[in-house]
């Protein structure tokens, strides 16, 4: 889920899918997201920095992007279908799944940016409906990013012990992030972003009974992602911590694995 791994996993794995200014030119190959930095013989690939193939993520987030007082373990996994279009994926620990699909194209020749898609649920008949656009550029040893994203949270049958009736909360959410990777060596890379999720619709519908109420106040929340990535043979463990702007208690540590192969 792109949004998701860009709250929690925002560097390594953005699944999903979960990501240049001057000196950036294209490859021999014209559609490849390979880049070569003219003044270095260096190449970059976007792609490969913005999903791997497979990944493991532990966080205090669950599926919804709230905090959770157990951790939730997530599988995610990334398919190239081909130089342009991706397949992703995910499962976790809450019985949450979700597929998606991923165009990725470059702006001037010079920024990634990749229009994504998915469609995910639970076992509670929580649906969750998100697209966005992710885009990235690489200056010197560091990549600048940014994701915005539309999410639509749909749960039914929930229940209440004041209401004999079950009731469809509906939601719609902006999220915007923005952070940077820097790449310290072939094996460090440090990460930081920051982020502002918002909420701009709430609506709650009670069956068996003619009442819909909707809250007209918005609700918010920033928070600043600061974590680290090794890179030790293709294997890429990363850690983070994620500190929430509006209530310390929701401050949490990421932990995630990814693998590319």
């Amino acid at each position: 889920m792109l949004i998701q791994a860009f709250r929690n996993v925002i560097f390594f794995t953005i699944p999903l899918s979960i990501l240049v200014a001057s000196n950036i030119a294209y490859s021999a190959e014209p559609y490849t997201a390979t880049h070569i930095a003219s003044n270095t013989d260096d190449t970059f690939d976007y792609v490969e920095f913005v999903n791997q193939t497979f990944d493991v993520t532990m966080s205090q987030s669950n599926f919804l992007g709230d905090y959770s007082n157990q951790y939730v373990f997530t599988l995610n996994a990334s398919h190239n279908i081909n130089d342009e279009w991706r397949l992703f994926g995910s499962v976790d620990s809450d019985q949450f799944g979700d597929i998606g699909l991923g165009y990725s194209f470059f702006l001037f020749d010079e920024v990634y940016n990749e229009v994504s898609a998915s469609i995910g649920g639970n076992t509670d008949k929580t649906g969750v409906y998100t697209t966005g656009i992710f885009s990235a550029f690489k200056y010197q040893n560091t990549v600048f990013f940014s994701n915005f994203d539309a999410q639509y949270i749909d749960r039914q049958d929930l229940s209440s012990s004041n209401w004999d009736t079950r009731i469809r909360h509906e939601r719609i959410y902006l999220n915007k992030l923005v952070g940077a990777s820097y790449e310290v060596n072939n094996w460090l890379n440090l990460s930081t972003s920051y982020g502002h999720d918002k909420q701009h619709y709430n609506k709650l519908s009670f069956k068996n009974i003619d009442y819909d109420y909707r809250e007209t106040q918005s609700q918010a929340d920033s928070y600043i992602n600061l974590g680290f990535t090794l890179n030790l043979w293709g294997v890429k463990p990363y850690l983070s911590h994620h500190f929430d702007l509006n209530n310390s208690d929701w401050n949490y540590w990421d932990f995630s694995l990814s693998f590319d192969f």
